[in-house]
């Protein structure tokens, strides 16, 4: 599900653009003139302010942007002309990228996609076994992309997530899994449910789910859980919310 944010007309709210601007380290070096069609031009803008914040985003080792780049962002967001439904959205992922980073890094095989990996930790408790907890391991693929199957188009984003030590999913699942994401760069949101596409079909369970979220800054908060094989220790597993910033080119 994909939201549109349709700006209305007026000069007031193209002078608001001409502040937002101002609120990021690296900022346009002024907004556009009221124009016949402001509608586009906080379109433009907005895709100026987030493209300008992810060509020179700052990131640590795991590829999250650092605090003075969340600032930057949190900046860029709290404009009367973003769309509260996307300053929630970034404002909470940007609280979930700011975790310590426990549980270690994801091991990339060779020749795999780019991809960006969500933020650390996130863990479901009981989950191996009924007594045991699953660390989960989560990243998105910006497209295009070859893998996960059936591959990613471009403008698109797959988000895969894993829940490690667990045996492979339940037929049917009692608990789900969901993306909330927010493109900067277009002022666009929507949520996406991640399933059983059949990654990993022995185990560990690992669920996935593609997005049309466009190209552009993508912030994204992942939430829920799911569901594993009895024959294996069964369990419901939620695990702690966790985010990712990113760029789709």
């Amino acid at each position: 599900m994909t939201k549109r944010f349709a700006p209305g007309k007026g000069i007031k709210r193209l002078t608001s653009l001409a502040v937002a601007g101002t609120l990021v380290a690296s900022s346009l070096a002024g907004a556009p003139a009221a124009s016949a069609n402001p509608a586009e031009d906080l379109y433009n803008l907005s895709n100026d302010i987030a493209t300008n914040l992810s060509s020179t985003l700052p990131v640590d080792h795991l590829g999250r942007p650092t605090e003075a780049a969340r600032q930057q962002i949190m900046d860029a967001v709290n404009q009367p002309w973003v769309p509260q439904e996307i300053r929630n959205i970034v404002t909470q992922a940007l609280g979930f990228v700011s975790g310590d980073g426990e549980g270690g890094d994801v091991e990339i095989p060779e020749n795999a996609p780019d991809i960006a990996q969500f933020a650390w930790p996130t863990r479901a408790e009981n989950c191996i076994g009924g007594t045991s907890a699953s660390v989960g391991s989560a990243f998105a693929v910006p497209g295009p992309a070859a893998l996960p199957l059936p591959g990613v188009a471009a403008g698109q984003s797959a988000f895969v997530f894993t829940a490690l030590g667990t045996g492979p999913l339940a037929d049917q699942q009692n608990t789900r899994m969901q993306v909330q994401w927010a493109n900067l760069s277009n002022l666009t949101h929507g949520t996406t449910v991640l399933g059983n596409t059949g990654i990993n079909p022995d185990g560990p369970s690992t669920i996935s789910g593609v997005a049309n979220t466009g190209r552009g800054l993508i912030v994204a908060v992942l939430s829920g859980g799911l569901t594993t094989a009895t024959d294996n220790g069964g369990a419901n597993c939620v695990f702690a919310p966790t985010a990712v910033v990113f760029d789709v080119r």
